[in-house]
C-alpha cells in the first residue's frame, strides 16, 4: 500500500494531502501505531513487516533483517549516495510497553488524533521516531541529497527489555563502520526538542533482602522475633534518602549532569497474612553517568546497609546484577553530529536546544561502546513523561518537524568526511 492511499484509508485530516511529505509521516506513524508490539511477551514481527511495507512503498530499499530469534528481527535500511562522505544511522526500536493495568481515555491502538495530539500506545516511544525516519530519508532519496555518504535506518527489537534480542545482540555481531548514531527517543522533557541530549544514563540493578526467621505474625512483639518485611522497608528509606553512589565531574557543563537512585520498584518475598517472612527483598535501580562503574554504587550501598544493620539488629544482604549493569555514555558536545543536530534545530526550530543528559537507560549503552562512535541517545518527538503510561501522545507538529530535523541533520552530517571518535 502506498503512503499515498495510506493517508486516504485512515482518514488523516492532521494535515497535508495525500501523498504530501507532512501528511504521509502522521499517516505513517498511524499504521505502525496500530501494529501491537509490546514488550514482554515480545514478537516485533508484524510491526517489522508493516514498517518494511510503509518504508519500501516509500522508496526505500529492502531491508536486511538481523535476528537472534525469528521472532525478535531488527531492521537494517541501507541508503547510499555517493563516494566519500560520513556515514549516518538513525536508529529506534520496534517494540513498546504493554498496555498494563493502565486505564486509557483513548484506545491505545487506535492511533487517535485529537488537535495537535496524536494518542495510542508508542505514538512517542517511538513508533512516531520512525515514521519520521523513513519519510525524511525517503526526501533525501527522492532528491538526491545529499552527494556523498550513507544513511541507514536500524530499527531494533527488544529495547523495552533487556535488548537481548535487539541492541545487545546487534552490538555482538554487527559491525556497520558508521560514523555516528541518532536514537530518536522522546527527548522533550517539558517541550518537544527542549534538550540536546549528548549522553544517556547507564543502570545498575540490585536487590537489599532481609533475612528472619518465619513464624506466626501475632508473636512479632516477642523477643527474638523480626519481621522481614519491616526490615526490608526499612532498607528501602534508606536507600531512598541517603544512598549516594560516587559521581564523576561533568566535563562538559550537561544539563541533568546526576545519577538517580530509584528504590521500591518491587518487593519480593513473604507469605501472607499472620506469617512473618523469612525474607523479602527490594529492588533498587540506580541510573548511573558515564565514566561509574559497578563499584561506585555497590560499595556506597554495602557500607550503607551494613550501618543499617548495625543499627537495627537485622540482617541484611545486598546482591548485584551483573546481568542487568550498562555504562552510561555521552558524546563530545563539540562533534560533527551534535553541530549537525544545532544547525538543523536552528533552522527547523528556531532555536537551539541546551546541552543535556537523558534521564533514561537507551539502546546507546550497548552501541556506542561496541562501535565506538558518538551516539545521540534521545533525539525524537514527544514527551518523556508520557511514556509507559496511559494516554500517551505525540505532537502531530513534532512528528512534522522532526522529519524536517532528520533530513537536514542527514545532509549536513552525511556531506563532510569521516570518521569521528566518541
Amino acid at each position: 500500500m502506498s503512503l499515498e492511499r495510506a493517508g486516504e484509508v485512515t482518514g488523516d485530516t492532521a494535515g497535508g494531502a495525500p501523498g504530501d511529505t507532512d501528511g504521509d509521516v502522521v499517516a505513517l506513524a498511524r499504521e505502525l501505531i496500530r501494529v501491537p508490539s509490546p514488550n514482554p511477551p515480545g514478537d516485533e514481527r508484524a510491526v517489522a513487516e508493516r514498517a518494511t511495507e510503509l518504508a519500501v512503498a516509500a522508496g526505500l530499499p529492502s531491508p536486511k533483517v538481523l535476528s537472534r530469534s525469528a521472532e525478535r528481527p531488527n531492521l537494517l535500511f541501507d541508503v547510499g549516495f555517493g563516494a566519500g562522505g560520513r556515514h549516518l544511522v538513525f536508529c529506534g526500536h520496534l517494540d513498546t510497553k504493554p498496555i498494563g493495568d493502565a486505564t486509557w481515555a483513548a484506545d491505545p491502538l487506535g492511533a487517535e488524533i485529537d488537535g495537535d495530539r496524536l494518542y495510542g500506545l508508542g505514538s512517542a516511544d517511538m513508533k512516531g521516531a520512525l515514521a519520521a525516519m523513513i519519510v525524511a530519508v525517503a526526501r533525501l532519496v527522492r532528491d538526491g541529497v545529499p552527494r556523498a555518504g550513507r544513511v541507514s535506518l536500524l530499527f531494533t527489537a527488544d529495547e523495552e527489555d533487556g535488548a537481548h534480542y535487539g541492541a545487545q545482540f546487534l552490538a555482538e555481531t554487527l559491525d556497520l563502520r558508521a560514523d555516528a548514531v541518532l536514537i530518536g527517543e522522546p527527548g522533550g522533557l517539558d517541550d518537544d526538542y527542549d534538550q540536546l541530549h549528548l549522553g544517556s544514563r547507564g543502570i545498575a540493578r540490585l536487590r537489599a533482602t532481609a533475612y528472619a526467621r518465619q513464624g506466626h505474625s501475632s508473636l512479632s512483639g516477642r523477643p527474638g522475633t523480626r519481621n522481614a518485611g519491616v526490615d526490608a522497608a526499612r532498607a528501602a528509606v534508606a536507600l531512598a534518602d541517603r544512598l549516594a553512589p560516587r559521581e564523576p565531574a561533568d566535563p562538559h557543563g550537561l544539563v541533568g549532569w546526576n545519577a538517580t537512585v530509584n528504590t521500591g520498584l518491587a518487593f519480593r518475598g513473604g507469605v501472607g497474612y499472620g506469617v512473618l517472612p523469612d525474607r523479602m527483598g527490594v529492588d533498587t535501580e540506580v541510573r548511573l553517568l558515564p565514566g561509574m562503574g559497578r563499584e561506585d554504587v555497590r560499595e556506597p550501598a554495602a557500607e550503607l546497609l551494613a550501618e543499617l544493620a548495625r543499627a537495627t539488629g537485622a540482617d541484611l544482604r545486598l546482591e548485584f546484577d551483573e546481568q542487568g549493569f550498562l555504562p552510561g555514555t555521552v558524546a563530545d558536545p563539540a562533534g560533527a553530529l551534535p553541530s549537525a543536530v544545532r544547525r538543523a534545530a536552528e533552522r527547523v526550530l528556531g532555536r537551539v536546544p541546551p546541552d543535556a543528559m537523558f534521564p533514561g537507560t537507551t539502546d546507546a549503552s550497548w552501541l556506542q561502546p561496541a562501535w565506538n562512535v558518538p551516539v545521540l541517545p534521545a533525539f525524537g518527538p514527544g514527551l518523556l513523561r508520557r511514556c509507559h503510561g496511559a494516554d500517551e501522545w505525540v505532537s502531530v507538529t513534532a512528528l512534522r518537524q522532526a522529519v524536517e530535523l532528520y533530513a537536514d541533520i542527514a545532509e549536513t552530517f552525511c556531506a563532510g568526511p569521516g570518521e569521528e571518535s566518541p
